[in-house]
């Protein structure tokens, strides 16, 4: 791999700024100064620092976000902020989306990566992973009718959901677990009984719970085990 492509895939920046920090001579390849932007290396083998620091190679970049409401989950949109706004240029240049979407009023995690293939088996509905929401509702909670997301419920469409475990938090507020990702699914199940989504939280995705060290539209990288979490539960 070229010297350049492999800095950029890193997170250095776009490949005239990664061209340029190798121009500068602040890039050793295995302790030798490389000042050659197209330098072949072996990102598995050879030891690459920038400045002094070791740059370790990942394929893919995996990011958990504590999203904010008011942004939506696009890549693009003329009329909404995107989530996208809200990452780092150096970051910028890869390939991101995000696993999945969160309604432009909720909030709480979300995944957003490059790795096509996590997304895909993350998001299938042959997977069933469970996703944990903390929702707040605008009149008290019925639980009779509650109990009918017990054995799945049907929808204004006519679809009938896989069955939600939920708990009881006060008179207004459920913890839901549900295991698809349909079209405002939780603020359509609560309708379904009655009942109006006020606020909606995302908390946890399979094993992988929300870092609430994280504030509303803020963001850390994973490394791949702690993504892969999403599997473990």
């Amino acid at each position: 791999m070229r010297l350049d492509k492999f800095l950029t895939h890193c997170g250095f920046g776009s490949r005239t700024q990664v061209k340029k920090l190798i121009r500068e001579g602040i890039v050793t390849v295995n302790g030798k100064q490389i000042v050659e932007v197209d330098f072949k290396i072996n990102p598995e083998e050879d030891v690459v620092e920038v400045d002094g620091r070791i740059v370790k190679f990942s394929r893919w970049i995996y990011i958990m976000m504590n999203k904010p409401k008011g942004y939506v989950c696009s890549n693009e949109d003329p009329m909404s902020l995107t989530v996208f706004s809200l990452i780092s240029d150096d970051l910028k240049h890869r390939d991101l989306h995000t696993v999945g979407r969160l309604d432009k009023d909720a909030e709480g995690l979300l995944i957003i990566t490059d790795d096509g293939e996590y997304t895909h088996r993350v998001i299938s509905p042959k997977k069933r992973i469970e996703k944990e929401y903390l929702v707040r509702l605008e009149k008290e909670v019925d639980e009779e009718r509650l109990k009918e997301f017990e054995n799945g419920i049907i929808l204004d469409d006519g679809y009938k959901t896989l069955p939600a475990k939920y708990t009881i938090i006060d008179s207004t507020t459920v913890k839901l677990c549900i295991y698809e990702g349909k079209y405002h699914q939780v603020k359509r199940m609560f309708e379904a009984i009655g009942n109006k989504v006020v606020d909606l939280k995302r908390r946890r995705i399979g094993g992988l719970n929300l870092d609430e060290s994280l504030k509303p539209g803020e963001y850390r990288l994973m490394k791949e085990e702690e993504a892969y979490l999403v599997f473990g539960k």
